[in-house]
């Protein structure tokens, strides 16, 4: 029994060894490491310099412009081109670009091998900002069209009126001819010289085009908020790409009137309907049953609305003058012109340019008297109530709204912008 027990002890630590052995990592600790990433060498050559896709490696580019009465031959025999050789290049490009119709002020460039024998290897002329054709000089000759990128970026901007819209634009940082835009939105809805005034906002979201960073192109209206006496909203909307957009309200309701607010884009009221007014050329208190807007001369008078021109001609007192009949109800007469750009019996259409601003007739300033008849009857169109044409169809009223809705948040976070930016700056 004694004996039994002697070897309990010598077991128990064979078996701990056995377990320390087989259970226990008894190597020295080691931490894992992962494999090196190797590292590719950053490629800090430039890619060489290139013009019109033409890479430049080995070649120099010398530029001009065209010179009045220049033409295509003149610019290319001076570089050794032969007659026949230009007549080659005149006819490969017949089906890209007509030759004959290089313009003068317009860019082109040739481009030389840049060695000791200074060959001409490419004629490329500047259509526009865009589009440019490349002669390709050496044979095999080539002619093509080439273009660079156009970059469209949406944008939306507050300005609140502090004086002329165009200077308030361009102290924000856009293109003040925007303002021309927006006369053309509200061109039925709001008097530009009446109804805006200082400390009015203008909130607009629209496209800009642009290659290179420079302007391209006319920016596209796509939203208007006018916050003034009134408020007013506008949104450009189509039916689908093929059909020609139009401006509504917040519910769908055309701006488009049966006509415009004033025949003119900017101009200022110098005279209203009045039924007595002391006239100042004939010195004596009279009627005065038209709307007078002072305006330079040569500013663009617009018809007001579609018509047919009853009249178009000179009398003492209207001086150069056209009459309009829109339809059986409304017509309309345009004095005081210095230049009449339409003939009788002409169809003409709302926005069209019927003639200049003048003095002729009975005036004694630069301005157009806006005559506007009712039933026969002459009225003060400022007060008339025009009909408009057919809001947003059922069908498209889902659409609408959904584009409404979209440019409505883009309004009010330029308003926040703009009110953020004026804290900060104040």
């Amino acid at each position: 029994m004694g004996g039994k027990w002697k070897w309990a002890p010598i077991g128990l630590l064979a078996l701990a060894g056995l377990y320390v052995y087989i259970g226990v990592d008894v190597h020295p600790h080691e931490e894992y490491v992962p494999d090196p990433v190797v590292a590719v060498p950053e490629d800090t050559i430039p890619d060489p310099p290139s013009a019109y896709g033409i890479p430049l490696d080995g070649f120099i580019i010398e530029r001009g412009k065209v010179a009045s009465g220049q033409t295509f031959s003149d610019l290319l025999s001076p570089q050794g081109f032969n007659a026949q050789q230009v007549d080659s290049l005149v006819k490969l490009s017949s089906d890209v670009f007509d030759v004959h119709k290089l313009r003068a002020g317009h860019p082109y460039a040739l481009i030389f091998t840049n060695d000791s024998a200074r060959v001409p290897a490419y004629f490329v002329y500047e259509a526009d900002l865009v589009e440019h054709v490349i002669f390709t000089l050496r044979p095999p000759m080539d002619v093509r069209l080439g273009k660079r990128p156009v970059h469209t970026e949406q944008k939306a901007l507050s300005v609140t009126i502090s004086g002329a819209l165009w200077n308030d634009l361009q102290s924000a940082g856009a293109d003040p001819k925007l303002s021309l835009y927006l006369a053309d939105v509200f061109q039925w809805t709001l008097d530009f010289y009446k109804d805006v005034q200082p400390g009015d906002k203008f909130t607009f979201v629209y496209k800009e085009r642009t290659v290179d960073g420079e302007p391209y192109g006319e920016p596209e209206m796509l939203g208007v908020r006018f916050q003034g006496s009134v408020t007013k909203q506008a949104f450009r909307f189509a039916h689908d790409s093929t059909s020609a957009a139009a401006w509504f309200d917040d519910q769908g309701n055309s701006l488009r009137k049966a006509f415009l607010k004033a025949p003119l884009k900017f101009s200022r009221v110098s005279s209203g309907f009045s039924m007595k007014r002391f006239h100042p050329v004939q010195h004596r208190w009279k009627s005065h049953l038209g709307t007078d807007y002072a305006a330079p001369y040569g500013t663009p008078i617009l018809a007001v609305g579609d018509g047919v021109v009853e009249k178009a001609g000179y009398t003492a007192g209207n001086g150069n003058y056209v009459k309009i009949r829109h339809n059986g109800v409304y017509e309309t007469q345009y004095l005081h012109m210095r230049k009449i750009l339409v003939r009788s019996g002409q169809h003409v259409v709302q926005g069209q340019t019927i003639g200049e601003v003048g003095s002729t007739g009975l005036a004694t300033g630069p301005h157009v008297c806006f005559r506007f008849w009712k039933h026969g009857e002459q009225v003060d169109h400022r007060k008339e109530e025009m009909p408009s044409a057919e809001p947003v169809a059922a069908v498209d009223r889902f659409s609408f709204e959904m584009r409404r809705d979209m440019l409505l948040a883009q309004f009010d976070e330029a308003e926040r912008e703009a009110q953020r930016v004026s804290t900060a700056t104040f």
